[in-house]
């Protein structure tokens, strides 16, 4: 990109000043630029939609495989990112508490009490030892080397609440209109995507009252709605689709949108605070995990508690 200055004088005699009029002209190699720019992030984010399709769609195995290993990429992020600030955490016994809290969680879910009778004990097992690692990561924390050893253990016990727990919910969220339905994590997904898109495209064309300025000064009120508008008409294409409860799909569509924003908002607080752009490099022209499924970090639990409260709520009215 060129730039070229002009200047233009103001004023009568005596009292002139000169402004500088800045022209800015494309040049080729800019322009070259910008569009491999815009091909890496297309590509980058086409596999990642296709590899949640095909990781949601495919089977409960498959599926929680992959939010595993989503989890512990966005775990060790989000301890790369405090290690970069100089917090000392002790990264093992995390670790630890990170693989028996999803594995205590997706083993529940899984169907297995037919194939192995002690299936209910094993899972007890998971969930008792998740605790235990816990209470271990507490008692460590005496002896963490830092004048700030709490810190390090909120930190700790954060990246398990807002990383890997989250994430962990997909499983028990996976069988929810599951059968002969559309699959509702599946459209958590699709919901998430459309509400990102348009307010993106919204906001860059007609933002101009900032959403939260102190945590994403880019966001705005145009671009919120203009995405919570998206996401209702996305959840009355699925029901045109697939049918069931209308008021169901639209709440879930509301949630996504409203808490999912809020979900962005955190994730910019967190990176803003500690200084990075983004948490990682792994997805060339996205950033990090962490950037890709900030939305998904909140809305998950929220979606899955508002399936549980549906499924009281319906449960009574039943029986």
């Amino acid at each position: 990109m060129d730039f070229e200055h002009k200047g233009r004088r103001f004023g009568g005699r005596g009292n002139q000043r000169v402004v500088y009029v800045c022209h800015c002209r494309l040049t080729p190699i800019y322009i070259i630029v910008k569009m491999k720019e815009i091909t890496k992030r297309t590509i980058t984010g086409a596999v990642y939609v296709l590899s949640v399709i095909v990781a949601v769609c495919f089977n409960r195995y498959i599926a929680a495989a992959y939010f595993a290993i989503v989890a512990a990429l966005g775990l060790k992020e989000f301890l790369s990112i405090a290690k970069q600030n100089g917090i000392k955490l002790n990264q093992p016994v995390v670790y630890l508490c990170a693989t028996l809290l999803y594995c205590s969680v997706a083993a529940s879910c899984f169907p297995l009490d037919l194939v192995c009778e002690q299936w209910f004990l094993i899972c007890n097992v998971l969930r008792l030892a998740f605790f235990a690692a816990v209470l271990c990561l507490i008692i460590a924390s005496l002896y963490t080397q830092t004048d700030k050893p709490f810190t390090s253990l909120a930190y700790s016990l954060t990246s398990l609440a807002y990383v890997v727990f989250p994430l962990a919910l997909s499983n028990v969220l996976f069988d929810v209109g599951a059968e002969g339905g559309f699959n509702l994590l599946l459209a958590v997904f699709v919901f998430a995507w459309c509400n990102d898109t348009f307010a993106y495209l919204v906001g860059c064309k007609f933002g101009k009252h900032r959403l939260f300025e102190r945590h994403s000064p880019k966001k705005s009120w145009e671009g919120f709605f203009g995405g919570l508008a998206a996401t209702l008409l996305a959840a009355g294409v699925v029901f045109w689709i697939e049918g069931g409860n209308l008021l169901f799909w639209h709440l879930i569509a509301l949630i996504v949108s409203i808490v999912g924003t809020f979900g962005d908002l955190v994730e910019s607080m967190f990176k803003r605070q500690m200084g990075v752009k983004d948490s990682g490099n792994i997805l060339p022209g996205h950033g990090g995990i962490l950037d890709r499924f900030d939305i998904l970090l909140t809305v998950l639990p929220a979606v899955w508690i508002v399936v549980e409260l549906f499924t009281m709520i319906t449960w009574k009215m039943i029986y």
